[in-house]
């Protein structure tokens, strides 16, 4: 299942320890989907990962417009 990304969610996901969003999609993608993730160590993380990757660190997100995270979804298992 697919759940629209919000502010609303990024906090509260945040608030649970979790710090990254992973991706299989690329930055191109128009529609790219996330499973939310804990990383212990952050910097490690984000120096191995594919660069293309529309991965990102939940912190930098959060103050961005809600519109911008349209077409972007969790996936829920």
């Amino acid at each position: 299942m697919n759940v629209p990304l919000t502010i609303e969610i990024l906090k509260d996901l945040k608030s649970k320890g979790y710090n990254i969003l992973k991706s299989d999609n690329s930055v191109d993608d128009v529609v790219q989907h996330f499973v939310p993730t804990k990383e212990n160590d952050l910097w490690a993380f984000m120096g191995e990962f594919n660069k293309d990757s529309a991965t990102v660190v939940i912190e930098q997100i959060l103050d961005v417009p809600e519109e911008v995270l349209e077409g972007k979804f969790l996936r829920v298992f």
